[in-house]
């Protein structure tokens, strides 16, 4: 009895001139032979089909009645195939097609048809992967990650086939213990109904379960039978994220499906947002480090950019940590080579010093100023100049300019002009960095300590409005309006009552943030929501007056309701 390992499998594919085998000719055969676990030979040839190829067929293949002129007729061309093919099992995508044809262009040499054993590639698919919405071979190609050269040509077909054949006898043993060619037959004939019914506690999480969970945002955690977590995720809506995992299990990844296959409780908790998931999700991840989560198991450094106005002569830097008072921070940016980038634009524009304390109170005029990226405060008088400088580099960083981006786009095709195309690339690169800092510092134009206020958010999925109110750039509380209480405020002269959330956010609020990694990687995670949010929000800064504030939410309230 042949096990899989050892049998050889030769995967076929044929391009014709169309879809009826009587009146249509082939053109190309391409075939691969797969054994022992990989493609060990291959096997391609045009055939002339003594007729031209149809527009459409040229259209789809790239194979031109000139391209078949000179190849070999299929009297030639089938017995090397047979030769290829000896007496290995014939295997195709939708086998059907591909055996018709080759008997027919048999047939008509007067040969006998194919006796070989035949394996469809196809009915494979639909028995494996029954959650799967297309089982074609381009759907297929997608799923399994399988890079296909030469899309509709025979042999680029064929190699494909034959790599998700590889997939499939891996998954046929793995699921369903088979491990010799007559089991393998006997498969892929079996109706969908018996091929495998779901395990047992996947049936009883899906009757007893699923119902019960929230239509809510919130997080959800899967667990062993002991209790362990296997993972954690967020949802906007539980039930529909939740249910996804046990719907068409055999088409998720293979992570997925060792997951559900492990999992034996699923629990939830809902909260009132999706940025609290969001928010909630990172924490517990960095927890509880569950197996099967492999991102944000741990807090991730951000640099922050810095300027501290107190100091005689302020520069930019950065930071990973938010620890002086007397500075405002801004960001955070992807990375330090990001800050530094930022920083070095910056300067290109806004010559502020870049020496530190010590060499400053020398006196002495240093490289920088020579190049005029600095304006020389060791040496010369130039207060005012130096303040208009900070003045315009803080405009900046709060998101309130593009001075520097214009400058920088400048700069690149003055370079490019120039031919000095390495120049040009680094104002390119630099203009990239500063503009992606600055579209996420336009969302909420202040320092990290300074943004405080609320953002009013309306949820697509169940209409509520959500009132997020934050302190220090870090979610403090939310107040969530009912649609049916939204709807009720559409005139604009209607006011919401707001007394009591303000009071209960500046209570909050009094007391004085720690910037841990945790409340760091909160801000960062706020301002990413924020950021993709960007289009459906309303934010609304705090500026020490809680009249002035009252009147200004209440305006955000109506011109939310207007969108």
């Amino acid at each position: 009895m042949s096990t899989l390992d050892q049998t050889c499998f030769v995967v076929t594919d044929t391009e014709t001139t169309g879809p009826k085998k009587e009146r249509d000719r082939v053109i190309e055969i391409g075939a691969v032979k797969v054994q022992h676990g990989e493609v060990v030979e291959r096997f391609q040839s045009l055939v002339n089909p003594d007729r031209t190829v149809p527009k459409n067929i040229q259209r789809l293949t790239g194979i031109s009645t000139a391209m078949v002129m000179d190849a070999p007729p299929m009297a030639d061309v089938m017995p090397a195939y047979l030769d290829f093919l000896d007496d290995g099992v014939l295997v195709a995508h939708n086998l059907s097609f591909d055996e018709r044809f080759l008997n027919a262009e048999l047939g008509r040499l007067g040969r006998k048809p194919i006796e070989n054993q035949t394996l469809c590639s196809l009915r494979l698919a639909r028995r494996l992967l029954p959650g799967l919405k297309s089982r074609g071979l381009s759907a297929l190609s997608t799923f399994y990650n399988v890079r296909v050269n030469g899309r509709h040509r025979a042999l680029g077909d064929a190699e494909a086939t034959g790599r998700i054949l590889l997939r499939f006898l891996n998954q046929c043993a793995f699921e369903h213990g088979i491990d010799t060619l007559d089991e393998l037959m006997r498969f892929q004939g079996r109706s969908y109904r018996n091929v495998r019914k779901p395990p047992a506690h996947v049936e009883r999480l899906r009757n007893e379960v699923l119902p019960d969970i929230p239509d809510a945002p919130g997080v959800y955690f899967f667990k062993a039978g002991n209790g362990t977590t296997l993972y954690i995720g967020k949802a906007k809506q539980l039930a529909n994220r939740v249910r996804n995992y046990f719907t068409g299990i055999e088409s998720k990844p293979a992570r997925t499906r060792k997951l559900v296959k492990k999992a034996r409780t699923v629990t939830w908790q809902t909260t009132d947002t999706e940025l609290e998931a969001l928010l909630l999700e990172s924490r517990l991840i960095k927890e509880e480090k569950p197996t099967y989560n492999r991102a944000q198991r741990r807090y991730r450094r951000r640099p922050f950019l810095m300027l501290n106005r107190t100091e005689d002569y302020p520069q930019l830097g950065w930071s990973y940590r938010m620890q002086d008072p007397e500075a405002a921070y801004y960001g955070p940016v992807r990375n330090a080579d990001q800050a530094e980038l930022i920083i070095d634009m910056a300067a290109r524009l806004y010559p502020l010093r870049e020496c530190d304390d010590d060499t400053l109170r020398l006196g002495q005029r240093c490289l920088y100023a020579d190049m005029d990226r600095c304006l020389a405060p060791c040496e010369d008088d130039v207060d005012m100049a130096y303040t208009e400088a900070v003045d315009a580099l803080e405009t900046f960083l709060q998101g309130r300019s593009t001075e520097l981006l214009d400058y920088l786009h400048t700069r690149m095709q003055e370079a490019s002009e120039r031919l000095d195309f390495e120049r040009a690339a680094q104002f390119r690169d630099g203009h990239e960095a500063v503009e992606r800092f600055v579209r996420r510092q336009r969302l909420w134009q202040a320092p990290i300590r300074e943004r405080q206020g609320v953002i009013w958010y309306v949820d697509d999925v169940s209409g509520r409005v959500h009132g997020l109110w934050v302190h220090h750039g870090r979610l403090r509380g939310t107040t969530t309006y009912e649609a049916d209480t939204v709807a009720s405020h559409r005139d604009r002269e209607t006011r919401i009552d707001l007394d009591e959330p303000i009071s209960t956010w500046l209570a909050a609020s009094a007391n004085g943030d720690v910037f841990s990694k945790r409340a760091i990687d909160e801000i960062r995670l706020c301002m990413h929501w924020l950021y993709r949010k960007r289009d459906r929000v309303q934010v609304v800064t705090w500026d020490g007056d809680r009249d002035r504030f009252y009147r200004r939410i209440q305006r955000a309230w109506a011109a939310l309701q207007t969108n």
